[in-house]
């Protein structure tokens, strides 16, 4: 399923939502990642604040793909390749 994220503030209660749709507490996700439970809580409160590498590692740990959408193409194209 699709989670579209347009705000930083729609990130926190995603965040929150995976991890226990996985059935790990903060404490697990903890381990798993090697950081303090209190670094979890952190970023689940507040996602803008860390750091692309950190999200990206919570989000493989969760089992999430990070997929960029380019929201200005035409529908029914796509921009894969371009710059």
């Amino acid at each position: 399923m699709d989670y579209l994220i347009s705000v930083a503030d729609q990130l926190a209660p995603q965040l929150r939502s995976l991890r226990k749709v996985r059935q790990l507490g903060q404490a697990d996700l903890a381990l798993k990642l090697g950081v303090s439970q209190s670094r979890i809580a952190a970023i689940e409160r507040n996602p803008a604040a860390v750091s692309a590498g950190q999200l990206l590692e919570y989000l493989k740990v969760l089992g999430v793909d990070l997929v960029l959408r380019d929201a200005q193409a035409p529908t029914g194209t796509s921009a894969q390749g371009e710059w």
